[in-house]
């Protein structure tokens, strides 16, 4: 295998020794095939990524450690491709684990990892548990910033929160319920979310279910939670449907296409769907009349002020911290004549 990239540069990639990736380079045996797959990959990164590595100015390496749906870790992707060639003055390295379900075991291992391969700051979307909190306290305390991306572990020694004002994100989706609806009618929504674990989800849905009942008292809100187990979850949503019918489907967690799919084999009418994030799923809803709006937030703007935080501190705050305002935007579908 040939690469035009350091012996140095690849093992800080991969995070193995000089020495592996002379072996793997060079096809000399007694390697373990999943540090193969490591180094591979790694090259594959750093050509990615070589466009942006020719800045001048230092070179920090963040590690992406994300647990999230599929349609949001694309989504961070492209943010990732787009935002990194411009960020100056430092040149970023990016090593990313970003996974649909991830073990809280597998969760501590990757944080540790990303310690022992010389990281610079890890920018972490996880759920918020004690073994989490734990694993950031150990990166704090080795000098490794953390900064919380989409949902917050507030009270943990993480650097900072970029996202999402998740609290004004439900309000709002019980503001336009309000507004379409008014105050009066004993109407029923479903409030979906994907993991009750992860604070951000959390937040809108208990801020969501404070504004219905002070604008909208008289509407009846059922919560389901997806957790690991779609399929199951499916079915859930699939059976209340048969009953009376939902008016209203705030989605927190995303799977709308499903969700959708689910009313629709229940025999009913599609309810007003109010979701979030701005994914190829939810645009073609929007395309199709079968969204009513969308809550997102820019994930370049996101991985931008994640970046600049790690920059100000391994600056040792010679470099400014950017400010905490998360935009809120909303997409509606086009009015019809």
């Amino acid at each position: 295998m040939v690469s035009r990239f350091l012996l140095k540069d690849i093992a800080l990639q991969a995070g193995v020794g000089t020495a592996t990736v002379d072996r793997v380079l060079n096809d000399r045996g007694n390697v373990r095939w999943q540090t193969v797959e490591r180094v591979r990959n790694a090259i594959a990164e750093l050509e990615r990524q070589s466009g942006q590595l020719a800045l001048a100015g230092a070179r920090l390496i963040i590690d992406f450690i994300v647990e999230a749906p599929g349609s949001f870790r694309n989504a961070l992707d492209e943010a990732l491709q787009s935002e990194l060639p411009l960020l100056q003055p430092a040149a970023f390295r990016v090593r990313k684990d970003m996974r649909q379900n991830f073990p809280l075991a597998d969760l501590d291992r990757v944080i540790a990892r990303a310690e022992k391969r010389g990281s610079h700051g890890i920018v972490l979307m996880a759920p918020d548990t004690e073994r989490v909190r734990h694993a950031i306290e150990g990166a704090s305390r080795r000098g490794i910033p953390v900064v919380t991306l989409a949902t917050d572990l507030p009270g943990s020694r993480r650097q900072a929160y970029v996202g999402l004002d998740n609290p004004r994100a439900g309000e709002t989706a019980a503001w336009f319920f309000w507004r379409l609806w008014g105050s009066n009618g004993a109407l029923r929504v479903l409030l979906t979310l994907r993991n009750d674990h992860f604070r951000g989800e959390e937040q809108r849905a208990a801020s969501f279910r404070r504004a219905m009942k002070r604008m909208m008292p008289s509407v009846h809100v059922d919560m389901f939670v997806e957790g690991h187990d779609t399929s199951a979850f499916m079915r859930k949503v699939m059976e209340a449907a048969r009953g009376k019918p939902y008016d209203g489907l705030y989605s927190v967690g995303g799977n709308n296409v499903m969700l959708l799919r689910a009313f629709e084999e229940a025999g009913h009418r599609r309810p007003v769907l109010v979701g979030h994030d701005l994914d190829p799923d939810n645009r073609s809803l929007l395309r199709a009349g079968k969204i009513d709006l969308v809550i997102y937030h820019d994930l370049s703007e996101d991985v931008r002020n994640a970046c600049r935080v790690i920059m100000s501190m391994q600056s040792r705050g010679r470099m400014p911290m950017p400010s905490n305002g998360a935009a809120l935007r909303l997409s509606m579908p086009p009015m019809m004549d």
